[in-house]
Order: C-alpha cells, then structure tokens, then sequence
C-alpha cells in the first residue's frame, strides 16, 4: 500500500459533484439534496435505494423549498 496516494471519501466527491452541478445550472435545490444526503436519486437508480433513502431526499427537498418560498422549482 502506498501512503502517498491521496484519500478521497464520499465528502470529497459529494463536494466535487455539487460544485459540477452548481456550474451545469442544476436547480439548487436538487444540489442541496445530494449535499444532504450523499447520494443523486434519479429514475434510474429509484430501484437501487432504500425507502429510508427516499424519504431523506424527498425530505431534503422539501426542507429546501421550505427555506426558499420565493423560488420556483423550475
């Protein structure tokens, strides 16, 4: 093992994906949801997740739109 490598934990790349969200214009609310929770929920990944899963995004969601009335969900 080389100590050398560089550690990447799921922060770092939660951290990476969101700023790469945030600069391809994703609705900051979806943006908000994959920093709370860890993980993207699409269509196609749905069958993967747990319901416990599901409801921590649609609860993050919800939570975001809570703190934003002004803005549309586009």
């Amino acid at each position: 093992m080389i100590d050398d490598e560089p550690k990447t934990g799921p922060a770092d790349v939660s951290r990476t994906l969101t700023d790469a969200m945030e600069r391809a214009g994703v609705h900051p609310a979806y943006v908000h949801a994959v920093r709370t929770c860890g993980f993207v929920y699409t269509e196609e990944n749905a069958h993967s997740l747990t319901a416990d899963q599901v409801v921590r995004w649609n609860r993050a969601l919800d939570g975001w739109f809570l703190d934003h009335p002004d803005v549309d969900a586009g």
